[in-house]
């Protein structure tokens, strides 16, 4: 127990020390760069420190996620080099102790932080995922940004529109090109703006079109339905309507129809496989890569440390620099083996599974294999 607790609180505070350089290092170059927009919105939000405080804040839960595999290989770096520096790894061999004892705190080290992270993408990163969707250039999230159309797949609407607002929610002069079955309101509605509504008790999920200008007389047409499902609401329907407004029934999302990463970088698993299973969604392979990816993140991250530990635990003696540059070799081969599979399923070479198991089967073995000497 004098051991790992010796081993354990020289990695944590190799761990604590390597982040926070890491995280200091990107937030400060970034603020610099980006600190004329961050001035200029600090005198509507109360302060600049108010502004950096809540642009940054979820982004170093961003950045542990984004970061956690490779600090703590370096942290595990950092406790067995502080061992072999001191000859204190000598005099623990020498004393009967194996390799493997002395490398079991810095993998239930590592183990501990593959969980939390698994834990901050699973339940933090989608509860504030909203505060990515703005960069320093867009603060108040009311800028006007591109969007390209998209089609709800189950009732064959086509979304158009002039560009969107990511912070309201909002397109801007929205034109729905309404499919022949759907065509009672005429060849498309067009409006001023088309705000997204989540489901609620007089209406599903959708979005309220105000300022209807095609049809001129929406307040008085009967609502269009499709398999029996309301798919456009007229005030005639829906007394909750105002004037010149409808509502058009759709399970896309905002964040879904502009097309946003965020969505699917940042929800949990649970709404990936839900986003699979909506009829009204048009899935590409990245999402059901990104699903298996989720569970073989943590198992990824162990190997990773099981692969760089015999660096300096192993039997060959090496120099703690020499251990440090085939660490990062083999860090970037890591990487590429992770990377390359991910873009072998965009080439439509693997399937999703495939694409996102393939380098546990192929890292895993090699980390087993790597540790051999330690089990001697």
């Amino acid at each position: 127990m004098l051991i790992d607790r010796y081993i354990g609180r020289a990695q944590a505070h190799a761990f604590v020390v390597v982040f926070v350089s890491l995280a200091g290092l990107y937030f400060v170059f970034d603020a610099f760069t980006n600190m004329d927009e961050f001035g200029t919105y600090a005198a509507k939000a109360g302060g600049l420190g108010r502004v950096l405080l809540a642009y940054y804040a979820p982004r170093l839960l961003w950045f542990f996620d984004a970061t956690s595999p490779i600090i703590s290989l370096a942290s595990a770096m950092f406790a067995l080099s502080w061992l072999e520096r001191h000859n204190e790894l000598t005099a623990l061999l020498a004393a009967g102790v194996t390799r493997w004892r002395i490398a079991r705190p810095v993998l239930v080290f590592a183990a501990i932080v593959a969980i939390l992270a698994a834990a901050n993408r699973e339940f933090v990163l989608p509860r504030i995922r909203e505060s990515f969707a703005r960069n320093a250039q867009n603060l108040e999230g009311d800028a006007l940004q591109p969007f390209e159309p998209r089609y709800d797949n189950r009732t064959e609407v086509l979304f158009r529109g002039r560009g969107a607002q990511s912070g309201a929610c909002r397109i801007e002069s929205p034109s729905l090109l309404m499919p022949p079955q759907l065509a009672g309101y005429g060849p498309q509605i067009t409006a001023a703006e088309a705000v997204w509504q989540p489901a609620g008790a007089d209406h599903p999920a959708g979005y309220l079109l105000r300022g209807v200008r095609e049809p001129p007389d929406v307040d008085s047409l009967p609502p269009l339905t499709s398999a029996g499902l309301p798919v456009v609401l007229s005030r005639q329907s829906a007394a909750w309507l105002a004037a010149g407004e409808c509502f058009v029934a759709s399970d896309v999302t905002f964040e879904q129809l502009i097309g946003s990463s965020n969505w699917s970088q940042y929800s949990s698993t649970l709404d990936l496989v839900r986003a699979i299973r909506n009829p009204s969604l048009v899935i590409g392979a990245d999402i059901p890569l990104r699903v298996h990816a989720r569970f073989t993140a943590p198992l990824l991250d162990m190997s990773l440390v099981m692969l760089g530990i015999p660096l300096v635990l192993g039997p060959s003696r090496r120099g703690v620099f020499v251990a440090v540059g085939l660490c990062v070799a083999m860090t970037v081969v890591f990487f590429l083996t992770v990377m390359g599979s991910h873009a072998l399923v965009s080439a439509d070479a693997f399937t999703a599974a495939t694409g996102a198991w393939m380098p546990m089967l192929v890292l895993a073995p090699l980390a087993a294999w790597r540790a051999q000497p330690m089990w001697q």
